[in-house]
């Protein structure tokens, strides 16, 4: 029985379902980890600061209160991940090109678990941003990592589906996240999400423990080095990174003030908000599968495109609404066109990285993921201040008006040349001469 399982576990450790699966859990983890404080730290940081308190759940009404004084705290809080993945991924990815992805996603698994664990055991704001910090540097490590060894182990149309599927990790964790972390600490209390999440990450871990290192990537650690700044010098990685950027931002922005438009402008109540979020988030997980389904047909710059000028018409239709139904259709196609536009330029980044810079992934990969976590931080951090200046309808139609005016860019994107092509014909033109030299140098002896 043993002699018949082991082979099976041999193909199973060199599968590529192995590697779509630690991906997909790599990314589902971050995010649930991510989003499952939310609904907890508001209630929770209160009882720090008052531990006299003893009463139930804070209730909506107390919420809003607590959350005026508390704002500031939690949003240095949610802060702190993303400011520490911005910081790390240099690093990050130069220990990815240089030593390869598997040790990196490893590291990265450890320095989640920590911070799971600290966040369970956590009973002051300085703990709290020290575990959420953690979770920023593990983070890093961690989806580098994963976008790096999907990949080195998908090429082409492969390559675009194994990145849409890792993305739908994310977003499964947005969606469970929230509602889990709330039920949980509401029902079983303050630890129960973390060591949830903590067993998950084991069960990760063990996964990543079982993949067998391939032999291309030990192949990497002797390469000659790259500077990643060339990726930063060139114009189309910036393009691409630009891109992620702006639609990341656009989603930070719609995704907070979207909840509190509704309050203010239809009476919603907390679960009517909740609801009306899922369209975009069921839009995006179509967007991402649909995006390998088309980019062998469309082109990737094309789902670019189109993915960047949904977004932006969607939202100039999304003030239109007048009630949560009318909402569900431009906030359904929303997800859906940031789902296109997300997995497409990530594919592109891939890309870039092989014919561009010689398959550095790592440095690639953290340039995607730094805009990221720019675009996140701007995004959650000017939302509130630009829909208190000109309101949410200027706010959406100035940020459609955005997406729109860059959708065009995404053409540059059409025949990227590539370097490699250039350096083998200058070689061989070099080559060339050589002979030539040799063929004409005078011989000793020889008069002329």
């Amino acid at each position: 029985m043993i002699h018949k399982a082991l082979p099976t576990l041999s193909n199973f450790r060199k599968s590529g379902a192995l590697v779509l699966i630690v991906a997909f859990l790599a990314m589902f983890v971050d995010t649930m980890l991510t989003t499952v404080i939310r609904p907890i730290m508001p209630d929770y940081l209160y009882r720090l600061e008052h531990p006299n308190f003893t009463g139930a759940i804070i209730t909506n009404p107390q919420r809003v209160k607590q959350l005026e004084k508390l704002s500031v705290k939690l949003g240095i809080l949610y802060a702190a991940s993303p400011a520490a993945s911005i910081i790390t991924n240099p690093v990050s990815a130069w220990l990815a090109d240089r030593f390869g992805y598997t040790l990196i996603l490893y590291i990265g698994m450890v320095l989640v678990f920590f911070s799971t664990i600290a966040f369970t055991f956590s009973t002051s704001f300085a703990k709290l941003f020290a575990a959420r910090a953690v979770q920023g540097i593990g983070g890093s490590f961690s989806v580098i990592a994963a976008f790096m060894m999907l990949a080195m182990t998908f090429k082409d149309t492969d390559r675009a589906k194994a990145i849409g599927f890792s993305q739908s990790g994310m977003t499964i964790g947005l969606l469970v996240g929230p509602a889990i972390g709330g039920a949980m600490y509401e029902s079983l209390g303050y630890k129960s999400p973390f060591l949830l999440i903590a067993g998950v990450t084991v069960v990760d871990g063990v996964l990543r423990l079982l993949q067998q290192r391939p032999a291309e990537e030990k192949s990497k650690e002797n390469a000659e080095e790259y500077s990643s700044l060339n990726l930063l010098k060139d114009p189309y990685v910036l393009l691409a990174a630009a891109f992620i950027f702006v639609g990341i931002a656009t989603a930070m922005m719609v995704g907070g003030m979207v909840p509190v438009w509704l309050m203010i402008s239809m009476n919603a109540s907390a679960w009517q908000q909740g609801v009306a979020i899922l369209p975009q988030s069921v839009g995006y997980i179509i967007g991402s599968i649909l995006s390998p389904v088309l980019v062998g047909k469309a082109g990737r710059w094309r789902l670019i495109l189109v993915g960047s000028l949904g977004l932006g018409v969607s939202m100039t239709i999304m003030p239109l609404s007048r009630n949560i139904p009318e909402l569900i259709a431009p906030y359904f196609a929303f997800g859906v066109a940031g789902g296109l536009a997300e997995t497409a330029v990530l594919t592109e980044i891939g890309e870039l990285a092989d014919s561009r810079h010689g398959s550095k992934y790592g440095s690639a990969f953290a340039i995607s993921e730094t805009a990221i976590g720019v675009g996140t931080t701007i995004g959650l951090a000017v939302s509130g201040v630009l829909m208190e200046a000109v309101g949410f309808f200027w706010m959406m139609l100035g940020l459609g008006l955005l997406n729109v005016l860059l959708s065009p860019a995404a053409i540059l994107l059409r025949n990227v040349p590539s370097t490699e092509k250039k350096d083998k014909l200058s070689i061989v033109y070099k080559e060339e001469n050589q002979l030539k030299t040799q063929f004409y140098k005078p011989q000793p002896g020889e008069d002329f």
